[in-house]
């Protein structure tokens, strides 16, 4: 970990003891940078860094875009990450039916579900789990098929392609309709001052690259 001019800036060993990612995850994730727009790295003696809350704000976006695309009913993706939610909204968020199959998961749980982060304690002495919106995104990102994970077919997705349906998709074709050789960098000011509240630079690089791969609507 590196502190500069007020930044965080941690190394590929500090994300995966932060944030519990293994070290071949990480370097794939860097190793597909173009794809998934990774936040750049600095060079601090040697080793690669990131700012951490560039970083963190990047991941949680590539995650929830991720769960989109994987969910099979209309997924809840909104909120805050580090919000922790009890069963009714877990089941929404990952697209399950009802909290049932939450309930059985908490039981049995399937390969990737998480642990829960908290309980609450309910009047008559249970305790009903909670966890934190960011991990269920990661599970619905990368649940396995149909079976005891609990998944959907493959070839079935809630969204035909990232950001679907989204205005901020709308928002980044318009602007690469009219500025066609315009870099990333050049259209993302433009964008942060049409969209109607502030969103990271690694989140309008994810926007861009779908807007350039479907520059219509589909499906």
């Amino acid at each position: 970990m590196h502190q500069d001019d007020g930044r965080t800036l941690y190394s590929r060993a500090d994300l995966k003891k932060a944030h519990g990612i293994s070290e071949p995850t990480l370097q794939n994730l860097w190793t597909n940078r173009e794809e998934n727009g990774h936040p750049d790295a600095e060079i601090i003696d040697g080793v690669m860094h990131w700012d951490h809350a560039v970083w963190v704000s990047w991941y949680q976006e590539l995650q929830r875009t991720r769960a989109a695309a994987a969910t099979k009913k209309t997924p809840q993706l909104t909120g805050d990450p580090e919000e922790e939610v009890g069963p009714a909204e877990a089941a929404r968020i990952c697209g399950f039916a009802d909290s049932a199959t939450v309930s059985h998961y908490v039981k049995n749980p399937p390969e990737g579900w998480p642990e829960p982060d908290s309980y609450d304690l309910l009047p008559s002495g249970r305790q009903r789990p909670k966890w934190k919106r960011r991990k269920l995104w990661q599970y619905v990102a990368e649940r396995k098929g149909r079976g005891h994970a609990g998944g959907r077919p493959k070839g079935r997705r809630g969204l035909a392609y990232p950001y679907q349906g989204d205005k901020r998709l709308a928002l980044a074709r318009q602007a690469l309709k009219e500025n066609p050789d315009a870099s990333n960098a050049d259209l993302i000011p433009l964008l942060q001052g049409q969209a109607e509240k502030p969103y990271s630079r690694p989140t309008w690089n994810l926007i861009l690259k779908s807007a350039r791969e479907h520059p219509k609507d589909e499906g």
